[in-house]
């Protein structure tokens, strides 16, 4: 009885080793053709490639040219990347969030170009709240969404702009006043 229940562990634990290895191979292959498209792709004439895989070959070339420096081509390609009007899917959500750090390194260091830079500042805002409405549970957006607001608060005050009837109260103080030495 206890030698069944023994070889019966160790048979189950077998099993869901095999299935462990069976996903990593699988992930690995899907990884492999991946990497064979981006090197087809950058060696020869840049011809594009079908389904899922051209998304992710595409995310891969944007996050090579912001890591180049070349923000400009790599914010199209992200742009690209972002559905409109339909939620983002994995490589959508990747690329909001790749966009909004993107912008939130050209807008927070920058402070000889103010205005640029809470321009830039606000579209990386924009871009991780519309990754947080895709994933809300996606931590280092609220943390980088946090940091940005942080960089450039957004108050009550400069978003509804000022109320007409406060700018327009003028209190007097009283002529019988006591403050007064």
């Amino acid at each position: 009885m206890r030698r069944t229940l023994i070889h019966s562990l160790f048979g189950t634990a077998a099993i869901c080793c095999a299935a462990w290895a069976a996903y990593g191979f699988v992930r690995l292959q899907h990884a492999q053709r991946i990497d064979q498209a981006i090197v087809a792709t950058n060696a020869a004439s840049r011809e594009q490639h079908a389904g899922d895989d051209a998304r992710e070959v595409q995310l891969a070339r944007a996050i090579a040219l912001s890591k180049a420096g070349a923000y400009d081509a790599a914010a199209r390609l992200y742009n690209g990347l972002i559905p409109d009007g339909r939620p983002p899917d994995e490589v959508g959500r990747a690329a909001l969030f790749d966009l909004g750090n993107l912008y939130l390194r050209e807008g927070g260091g920058d402070t000889a170009q103010a205005v640029r830079s809470v321009a830039m500042l606000g579209e990386a805002k924009a871009r991780y709240r519309l990754a947080l409405r895709a994933a809300p549970d996606d931590w280092d957006a609220r943390y980088n969404l946090e940091r940005a607001l942080w960089l450039a608060p957004e108050t009550p005050s400069t978003l509804a702009g000022p109320d007409v009837k406060e700018q327009h109260n003028v209190t007097l103080r009283d002529p019988q006043s006591q403050d007064l030495p």
